[in-house]
């Protein structure tokens, strides 16, 4: 996932770069000293098996796509940390709802969860080849001779109609939502079941 090709004492963790597999390297990379090996044992000496530790046949089927994946995942998941500090910081302060800015960027986030989360998904698919139960059982000897393509096929169909359905369904909900507004604090009271005090 790091594309670490080489075994190194004291790793580095690379935060952007291209991994060139046929070379065995990363190009253009920005590295942060240490920080992978204090990530994986706790202490900036320790050791960190590349891939060059590893039978090549035991690699990955696509390292590229798999570093790639794996750095979206973990890049959008720091950009919701930074996103979530700043807005909690804002609603301790009471200007939250006043910052057009942070709202703009909250907004502008809501595709960024799926893109993560297929990219986690991608991340642990391709991490895993060419296994399916490591050091047991390779992918290709993992399909069933039993199940035929049609049905395969109409299990595909039975997701996507479901999928595409939940969508629909999301986006409706969203847009009714948008197209109410946020309500007063008043309204916010008597939804939650509050007692409203006049003074």
């Amino acid at each position: 996932m790091e594309g670490l090709f080489k075994s190194e004492t004291g790793a580095p963790i690379v935060i952007l770069g291209q991994p060139d597999e046929e070379h065995r390297r990363i190009d253009n990379p920005l590295v942060v000293n240490k920080v992978l090996s204090f990530l994986i044992y706790g202490t900036t000496t320790a050791e960190v098996k590349g891939l060059n530790e590893f039978p090549r046949d035991q690699w990955p089927t696509n390292i590229p796509l798999l570093y790639y994946s794996y750095h979206i995942m973990v890049g959008l998941g720091t950009i919701f940390i930074a996103v979530m500090a700043a807005a909690a910081f804002l609603l301790w302060r009471r200007k939250l709802y006043e910052s057009r800015w942070l709202l703009w960027i909250i907004m502008l986030c809501l595709p960024f969860p799926y893109i993560a989360n297929t990219a986690g998904w991608m991340t642990a698919e391709l991490g895993r080849q060419p296994w399916l139960v490591f050091g047991l059982m390779r992918t290709p000897a993992g399909y069933s001779k039993y199940v035929h393509a049609g049905n395969g096929l109409f299990t595909l169909l039975g997701f996507m109609g479901l999928y595409t359905v939940l969508a629909i369904l999301f986006l409706v909900l969203m847009n009714r939502e948008i197209a109410h507004g946020p309500g007063t604090e008043h309204e916010a009271a008597v939804n939650a079941g509050n007692p409203i005090t006049v003074a």
